[in-house]
């Protein structure tokens, strides 16, 4: 028998009072923010057939939809910051040492030279899409300025995209990391071949 005067939480009450808080936490932070599919469904991975159903009525977010063109529209118009593109790049080049390249014909240096430009590309771009840019505003572009409040997006890549243009892997590490060119910060969580469910 306890002591009346022991005002102690038993452990178990004290384990489901930290998992409401944080599922609370949780819930507050998806609330009106969105997944930002970039691009369709992928290989028909089932993941990858966003359900809108299950983020706007089971987490409250709601699903922005963007076609993969934008990205090379974004690239083609210079809608991103030429500034941080330059530094961005260095600090890619610096960073990111090449693998082997198991093509079949191996790519010259001056085609991975470009390759790597578009890359660094995508991944600003994608997450301008994401969360916006003020930088963009300056520019020109107040719409795209604006971004999608996504707190988590997806890639499709596969395979309409990566059968003509790099793929979505650099962008994809570079943003789910903790840095960048920009230094430490939060990761931008964005699912490889648009798996909404897996991201």
């Amino acid at each position: 028998v306890k002591d009346a005067t022991d005002r102690s939480i038993p452990e178990d009450v004290a384990e489901k009072l930290l998992l409401f808080a944080k599922s609370a936490l949780a819930v507050a932070e998806m609330r009106g923010k969105s997944y930002l599919s970039m691009g369709g469904s992928s290989m028909g991975i089932a993941g990858s057939m966003v359900n809108h159903d299950f983020f706007e009525k089971y987490l409250g977010m709601r699903v922005e939809s963007i076609d993969m063109s934008e990205f090379i529209r974004r690239i083609d118009e210079g809608i991103y910051d030429p500034e941080e593109f330059k530094y961005a790049l260095e600090w890619t080049r610096e960073n990111c040492p090449e693998g082997k390249d198991y093509n079949a014909q191996p790519h010259t240096p001056e085609q991975k030279s470009k390759e790597w430009e578009f890359c660094v590309k995508c991944a600003m771009i994608a997450r301008d899409l994401m969360v916006g840019n003020p930088k963009l505003a300056e520019m020109g572009f107040k719409e795209e300025s604006m971004g999608r409040n996504a707190i988590l997006a997806g890639f499709q890549g596969q395979r309409q995209w990566t059968d003509h243009f790099p793929n979505g892997d650099f962008l994809e590490a570079i943003l789910n990391s903790s840095f960048d060119w920009n230094g430490i910060r939060e990761p931008y969580l964005v699912a490889t071949e648009n798996d909404s469910l897996n991201g």
